[in-house]
């Protein structure tokens, strides 16, 4: 657009570390030839390629800088060292870089001009240390390193209007294990972190530059090229068919009632088996578990020595907790000690790098994972929980020295999980181990947010989801208590707002896991998130923060996490019977006025899907009390606390009919969802939904018709087969009905 600047990114040469000293551009890194070596295409498409070649005299080191212009828009950088590279690279320049291309100039603080911002990834828990801010403070603010090398958007930000809107994603394509992104004397720089020691013959890194419009569609948009360049274009649906991301589950993690501690007098096994008794008789429909670091042994610097069940807690053994209660388990692993029983320098049957002054190990082959995974999948694994991720990375030399280590090691737990038929959830991943799980189809789901305590504000999991959508991952929000009197595991603390906890669980579109005492249960509370057999009805994708808040928290002066901008306004998408059925959720929020583009333009979609003209919406508190929008439409939001946070369901009215479904608006937090309704269906004179669930479950569903002023309630009792067709017919006034399908 004509107001967005017409330069983005201005090259600023290339770097070569090579004998232990760096070279950048006209400093030492010559230029051999550049060619343009024409037409080409690959796994994303045609492009146009350009090479130069770089050499530095020291050890004769050489780089083919590559540029691939795609007809598509978007543009790949490639760096190749065909004889490889001596970098003589030390651990304490692990956030640095040993080779650069491309360099982009970075903006003058004081650039007036400048009105771009910028939202980067950084840090644990799928990059949730976030930073947004103007793009002119990048210099000074931008995360780098092997912390804050993750996906960078920039976008623009000067109010200008919706046609010239703009964003671009930055980030590795390729090599995500050894990738680094970082601020140098010349501009951003990107390529292989600084503590690599030895650059391997013919090893290539990649990066790419992904624009579109707006901030959503860029990142679903480069996420959709990773993916299909690392042939895993059917991730999103495959992760989403995860049976522990699908049922509700009951944790053990850090913030449960029961993490390090049983009931009274009584072992992990006989608590377990009493948590299994009392839900059953509150009729809350666990179907998993997770079991945390408490049940294996501990070795040196409290790093993994056995991955197996102490006595201790399961005295008649772990296959005794899945016998009694049919639950399969996603189970806790940390990093591993030195002292670990499985390596051989330790007495064990397998290669591992070992680190005694580090205390820590890592295994090197593909038989150790086969045997771990394999061997657990007999006491009822299903998920198996990598936590930890970073401390392992960046404790261990041999990772940090290594271009390809890093990625062996995740590959490896993949592949063995993949094999076995498990699924891997990440907890404490930086944004590269986020990135490198776009090569693994067994890597469903990931922690998108630091750990639950009673009371504490981890629910906020709105931008790292964008990131999780974008990449395939089911985002995981945590463990929850649904009582607010609940308290004694931690002193007094109790958890103020379990409505809010339970409602972002649900719109995270990944586990729910409720983590309470024996007889603290709000069992009524659980059910608003699942079906009576435990499924989650959640929406297709996770609810995103909207625009609006990213973009008014890049024009504050201090980067950051912007909370004193909009504030926490997420949407939620799904699409049934080829219809769009949306939620927003706004907590701790300002006063905004939401029109239903920006609404749409929040997820999958790049405005109001064509042929809907009216949308119907209700609030969850109030969910009999209704407002018909039309699609040019908006909606003023309220300013929120997290005790007053509120949700909205927002249905469409079916082309040519003047019916809309709202579903379960009263009894659910998400009214219409795949888990519920298999399809909806209307004429001008009646609507009718198919509901499935488990037989004797009431289904509670809300119809509308264009113009009237309330909805009207039809409850149906799910029969034997497990669906139940739902029917309002209209002649003068409306008649309800079910009938068995």
């Amino acid at each position: 657009g004509s107001s967005s600047p017409s330069v983005w990114f201005e090259g600023a040469g290339a770097m070569l570390r090579s004998g232990g000293k760096s070279y950048l551009t006209g400093h030492g890194l010559l230029v051999r030839n550049v060619q343009i070596l024409g037409r080409g295409s690959d796994a994303l498409g045609s492009f146009n390629l350009t090479q130069v070649d770089y050499y530095v005299t020291v050890n004769n080191a050489t780089m083919l800088a590559r540029v691939r212009s795609y007809d598509e828009g978007f543009v790949v950088f490639e760096q190749v060292f065909p004889d490889g590279v001596a970098t003589n690279a030390s651990v304490d320049d692990r956030d640095d870089l040993v080779s650069s291309f491309p360099t982009f100039a970075l903006p003058q603080a004081s650039d007036a001009d400048e009105s771009r911002g910028f939202l980067a990834f950084a840090g644990p828990m799928l990059g949730s240390e976030y930073q947004i801010g103007p793009w002119k403070a990048a210099a000074k603010s931008l995360p780098t390193g092997i912390e804050g090398s993750g996906p960078v958007v920039l976008f623009t930000n000067n109010g200008e209007s919706d046609e010239n809107s703009a964003a671009v994603v930055l980030s590795p394509l390729t090599s995500f294990m050894s990738a680094n992104q970082a601020v140098q004397s010349n501009g951003l720089g990107f390529g292989l972190m600084g503590s690599v020691t030895n650059i391997p013959k013919g090893y290539s890194f990649s990066m790419i530059l992904c624009p579109s419009t707006h901030i959503h569609g860029a990142m679903r948009r480069w996420g959709d090229l990773l993916l299909k360049y690392h042939s895993n274009e059917d991730k999103r649906a495959q992760s989403r068919t995860d049976f522990t991301v699908n049922y509700l589950a009951y944790s053990t993690d850090n913030g449960a009632f029961y993490y390090y501690l049983t009931e009274k007098g009584k072992t992990y096994q006989q608590t377990i088996i009493d948590v299994k008794d009392y839900a059953e008789t509150e009729k809350i429909p666990y179907r998993h578990w997770l079991m945390d670091s408490w049940w294996y042994y501990k070795g040196i610097g409290n790093g993994v020595k056995n991955w197996t069940a102490m006595p201790s807690i399961f005295p008649d053994g772990i296959d005794t907790i899945y016998n009694n209660t049919q639950w399969p388990i996603v189970a806790h692993n940390r990093f591993w000690s030195s002292n670990t029983d499985y390596a051989r320098q330790n007495g064990g049957e397998f290669n591992f790098c070992v680190e005694p002054q580090n205390k820590l190990a890592v295994p090197l082959e593909q038989r150790f994972w086969d045997y771990l995974l394999g061997d657990a999948k007999k006491w009822g694994l299903h998920t198996y929980e990598q936590d930890w991720l970073y401390n392992e990375f960046r404790g261990l030399n041999c990772i940090l020295e290594s271009a390809t280590l890093g990625r062996q090691w995740l590959l490896q737990m993949a592949t063995a999980a993949e094999k076995n038929d498990l699924t891997v959830q990440y907890c404490m991943s930086w944004p590269r181990h986020m990135l490198q799980s776009v090569e693994f189809k067994s890597v469903t789901q990931a922690r998108a947010s630091d750990d639950y305590h009673p009371g504490n504000d981890q629910w906020r999991v709105g931008v790292t989801s964008i990131f999780a959508e974008a990449i395939g991952v089911v985002p995981t929000k945590d463990n929850f208590w649904s009582n607010s009197k609940e308290f004694g595991k931690y002193g007094t603390d109790k958890e103020p707002y379990p409505r809010l906890q339970a409602a972002v669980s649900t719109l995270s579109s990944g586990p729910v896991a409720p983590s309470d005492a024996i007889g603290d249960s709000d069992a009524e509370l659980i059910m608003r998130s699942v079906r009576a057999d435990g499924l989650i009805l959640r929406p297709d994708r996770p609810a995103q923060m909207i625009e609006a808040s990213i973009k008014t928290s890049a024009l504050l002066s201090n980067v950051g996490q912007g909370n004193g901008g909009l504030g926490d306004i997420w949407v939620a998408h799904s699409v049934v019977s080829g219809l769009p059925y949306v939620q927003v959720i706004a907590a701790e929020s300002a006063n905004y006025n939401l029109t239903m583009k920006e609404m749409f333009i929040a997820g999958a979609f790049s405005d109001v899907p064509e042929g809907l003209e009216e949308f119907v919406v209700v609030e969850t508190s109030d969910p009999t009390t209704v407002a018909f929008l039309p699609s040019s439409g908006s909606i003023t939001l309220p300013e929120t606390t997290k005790g007053t946070f509120k949700l909205w369901n927002f249905a469409p009215i079916i082309p040519n009919t003047e019916w809309a479904l709202l579903g379960e608006v009263e009894t659910k937090w998400v009214g219409v969802s795949n888990g519920r309704f298999s399809s909806v269906q209307a004429t001008t004179g009646e609507l009718s939904a198919v509901a499935k669930g488990l037989p004797t479950e009431e289904v509670y569903a809300f119809a509308i018709k264009s113009g009237m002023n309330s909805p009207t309630a039809n409850k149906c009792t799910i029969p034997e087969s497990g669906s139940v067709k739902m029917t309002w017919t209209f002649a003068g006034s409306i008649e309800t009905s079910c009938e068995p399908v």
